[in-house]
């Protein structure tokens, strides 16, 4: 497998599949603690604010991968992180539940629209600011 055109092992160990199975645990319990915390004063909003705000920390994320050397342990850490944490965090199936009805599907278009968008521009600051995406 590429990632980032350079070849990467396809073999997952038990190590990394508890690596993302605690990371998704740790970032569904963020977006419900903020769920509970905010809903109340952000409502429908909600789940796209997060949405696009994993999204951007996923770029992020992404781009200072891109940066370093290949490892193990950096590997680990982006399923931790990326996989886990911020796959946990956002939540694309909430939306596609809340898109459902059909006079809101436009908001979920423009959710997965602006998130691509800021996965790019965390994609550009995790690398510093270089184009190559």
């Amino acid at each position: 497998m590429c990632v980032g055109g350079r070849r990467v092992s396809s073999v997952v160990s038990w190590r990394d599949l508890v690596s993302v199975a605690v990371g998704g645990a740790i970032g569904t319990a963020v977006r419900a603690g903020l769920t509970l915390a905010l809903s109340a004063d952000l409502g429908p909003a909600l789940v796209p604010l997060i949405n696009v705000v994993g999204a951007f920390a996923i770029g992020i994320l992404f781009g200072i991968r891109a940066r370093m050397p290949m490892s193990t342990r950096a590997q680990r850490a982006q399923l931790f992180f990326g996989t886990g944490v911020l796959g946990g965090f956002t939540t694309y199936s909430a939306l596609a539940v809340e898109s459902a009805d059909l006079s809101l599907l436009w908001w979920g278009a423009v959710t997965v629209v602006v998130g691509t968008f800021a996965a790019w521009v965390g994609v550009l600051i995790g690398r510093g600011g270089r184009r190559r995406v």
